[in-house]
């Protein structure tokens, strides 16, 4: 069975975000986050991909794995999920962390009616100018 590995991982390998259809999977290469569920991979998939056509042209890349820095799609993980919670609830201010990133897909999708049409563009100065974690120190044993 293909496995549906989650396109915001990169928020959830790092424990920074949360989504109960997480499922951790451990490989030689390291972790990787997959979906428990065919339908809310398909609507972050989906979401993923227009976030990615919003804010690649902020960037100056195109969507093209060998020339686009990781750091690029990590920013569109955190800062267009970030955007996305912001624009569900404006009154809560800048928030730092997505506790379910599965129920926010949800909710926007029946808030704006479709994933087609959450305004994604109105995320990318989240996105561009969310400031990536820094690295974590591994302790010393």
């Amino acid at each position: 069975m293909s496995e549906l590995i989650c396109p915001f991982s990169a928020t959830l390998v790092q424990e920074d975000f949360g989504c109960p259809k997480a499922n951790p999977i451990v490989r030689r290469g390291g972790a990787e986050i997959a979906c428990t569920t065919e339908q809310a991979h398909t609507r972050c998939k989906h979401l993923f991909q227009k976030l990615k056509d919003a804010a690649l042209p902020e960037f100056g890349v195109e969507d093209d794995l060998l020339k686009m820095p990781h750091s690029v799609l990590v920013k569109v993980q955190y800062g267009g999920l970030l955007g996305l919670q912001r624009s569900m609830d404006p009154s809560t201010g800048p928030a730092l962390a997505v506790d379910a990133i599965d129920s926010l897909v949800a909710a926007a999708i029946e808030r704006f009616g479709s994933v087609d049409a959450i305004p994604c563009a109105d995320f990318c100065d989240t996105i561009v100018n969310y400031k990536l974690p820094g690295r974590r120190k591994r302790s010393k044993q």
